[in-house]
């Protein structure tokens, strides 16, 4: 009799851990995201860093390009959280589907830098004095768009904290 209690109550603890193993693997998932997003973009030579250096240098193409590796980096995320199982998870739905509208509202960010880097390179090249001013407009109409886009990025964060937060609260973690 002893024994079967013992089993049994083994068998439950095994149960039990192999969810909390599920859930802080997806939790540290979702985390790692941001480390991940913060090493590559502005870490030691990141793209962002790399990004200013050639708009420093006049070298709109390699922005351009460290653009598009910011893009790759973004979608990449996007896809790692999609990927995400939430099944038997407490409160793990509302993290990841915020967590997604968190990185797709900073990859708006980051990429409307891309209409800025052509507006600034119409700027460098041309001698068309309504060409610059066309660009210095546009260049102030894509600096609104960005604070728009910054106050998005924060109204997302927000909601992506707060739903960590009970996810953790939910799971104990």
């Amino acid at each position: 009799m002893k024994s079967n209690l013992f089993l049994a109550q083994l068998l439950l603890l095994g149960l039990l851990s192999c969810k909390s193993e599920k859930t802080a693997n997806f939790e540290k998932t979702v985390t790692d995201q941001e480390q991940i997003a913060s090493n590559t973009l502005i870490g030691k030579n990141g793209y962002e860093i790399q990004k200013n250096q050639y708009l420093i240098k006049k070298n709109f193409e390699g922005a351009l390009t460290s653009l598009d590796q910011q893009e790759q980096l973004f979608n990449s995320i996007i896809k790692t959280l999609s990927g995400l199982s939430t099944d038997g998870i407490k409160e793990s739905s509302p993290v990841k589907t915020t967590a997604i509208e968190y990185y797709k509202a900073m990859k708006n960010l980051f990429l409307i830098e891309r209409l800025s880097i052509e507006q600034q390179q119409q700027l460098t090249f041309t001698k068309d004095t309504i060409k610059i001013d066309k660009a210095q407009d546009s260049l102030l109409q894509i600096d609104r768009k960005k604070l728009d886009l910054y106050k998005v990025v924060a109204e997302k964060q927000s909601e992506f904290q707060k739903a960590l937060k009970s996810f953790n609260q939910a799971n104990n973690l």
